[in-house]
């Protein structure tokens, strides 16, 4: 394509910060398909109609971007847009007819087809300000019964019709269109291209990692579920992912306490860090004694921060950098082969990240200082300190502030 491509993407279907990303870079489309591979927005779709099956009576939130394929390591692949919609995606299919008009000779291929045909034409709604198309990004899989068809939603494609053939006659690699061959043969590329309507890009493989997804034994009833179509594209009124100049970090608490004698003299004793995530702290442990206690943010209500017991297998002071959500994070650890760890970051009150444990400016680089590689952070849902030596009231730490 000539100019960029742009994308409308799930935001809350990004994976954490500290996702390395080893993206196709074959094409946008193969890009963006690999930056959301872990999408749970996925829908069955059979005779009785469409089911989404994540959260049928709410929106999900798709934010406009486009993908710079030359960036280096130190810049973003996403350029992320102020444009951001809510999206009702059961909404969008309030209507089973098409489905139900569906014979009992039709494929998995034919529910699919007509699943990117109905929203397709629901999302040619004002709301969305666009010349062109709107396309769906696509995986799917068949269902037991040779018929139903499970999809799993991974963005969509905005574009016009010049863009979209050049795509059509230059896109290789793991990507297929949704239309018929007679089509083409009867038309041309450039006819079937502009009526939009037909039009779909399905990523034709499903990784391991998405297996699961598609691990399914009965088609859902859709009716049951039907709702209205009333309003189900939204402008939002915030666009969730921004790229600005960091100049400072947020700790709405500043409560943090630092026994800084005892990370002295405990040098050599055992340690670990303990990561509470009902009470929103941290704590660093020497022996069985409160060294560092600290308040953190980690996922909000959208997204998840693993519990259980890790290691610290990545140590990165200075120069890591989130090429999704456009922002350092210094002082990371990694926790395991996760794409969880633990970095500066901001601190409104309330469990706000993307599944990382954000630390406040005041303590990471501390925090840091007194860990290694290999040493064990246990995140658990709420943390029982029965038998420890309780700290002496609070001493707030030294650094004030922290800005790169």
């Amino acid at each position: 394509m000539k100019d960029a491509a742009t994308f409308l993407g799930p935001v809350n279907e990004l994976p954490s910060e500290g996702a390395d990303l080893e993206p196709s870079r074959n094409s946008e489309v193969e890009f963006v398909a690999s930056i959301f591979a872990g999408s749970e927005l996925t829908f069955d779709v059979s005779r009785d109609g469409v089911f989404l099956q994540s959260n049928p009576q709410e929106t999900d939130l798709f934010q406009e971007f486009v993908v710079d394929l030359d960036a280096s390591e130190e810049e973003p692949y996403l350029l992320w847009k102020d444009n951001a919609f809510d999206l009702h995606l059961q909404g969008l299919f309030c209507d089973t007819r098409p489905f139900e008009a569906l014979s009992d000779a039709s494929d998995p291929e034919d529910y699919v087809r007509r699943f990117l045909e109905v929203l397709s034409t629901s999302l040619d709604d004002p709301a969305i300000k666009r010349d062109g198309a709107t396309l769906p990004l696509i995986r799917w899989q068949a269902g037991d019964d040779g018929e139903s068809a499970r999809i799993q939603l991974l963005g969509l494609l905005l574009t016009n019709n010049d863009q979209f053939k050049e795509f059509c006659e230059n896109q290789d690699g793991d990507i297929g269109l949704i239309f018929e061959d007679p089509e083409v043969e009867a038309h041309g590329v450039r006819e079937v291209v502009t009526a939009v309507a037909l039009l779909g890009v399905t990523m034709s493989t499903t990784t391991s990692a998405q297996a699961g997804l598609f691990n399914f034994k009965a088609k859902k009833k859709a009716k049951e579920m039907r709702v209205a179509q009333l309003n189900a594209i939204q402008e939002a009124q915030r666009a969730p992912i921004q790229n600005a100049q960091r100049t400072g970090y947020l700790d709405v608490h500043n409560d943090a306490y630092i026994d800084y004698q005892l990370l002295e003299t405990g040098k050599n004793a055992e340690k670990k860090v303990i990561v509470d995530i009902g009470r929103q702290r941290a704590y660093l442990l020497v022996g069985k004694q409160v060294a560092i206690d600290t308040a953190v943010s980690t996922a909000r209500s959208d997204k998840h921060t693993p519990r259980g017991t890790f290691k610290v297998t990545e140590r990165i002071a200075h120069g890591k950098v989130s090429t999704i959500y456009n922002v350092e994070m210094p002082y990371w650890q990694r926790l395991d082969s996760t794409a969880i760890g633990m970095h500066i970051g901001d601190l409104p009150g309330y469990p706000a990240s993307a599944g990382c444990i954000r630390l406040p400016y005041s303590v990471a680089p501390v925090l840091f200082a007194n860990m290694d590689s290999g040493m064990t952070v246990e995140v658990v849902e709420l943390w029982d300190a029965e038998g420890l030596q309780q700290h002496q009231p609070m001493r707030i730490a030294q650094v004030s502030h922290y800005s790169r």
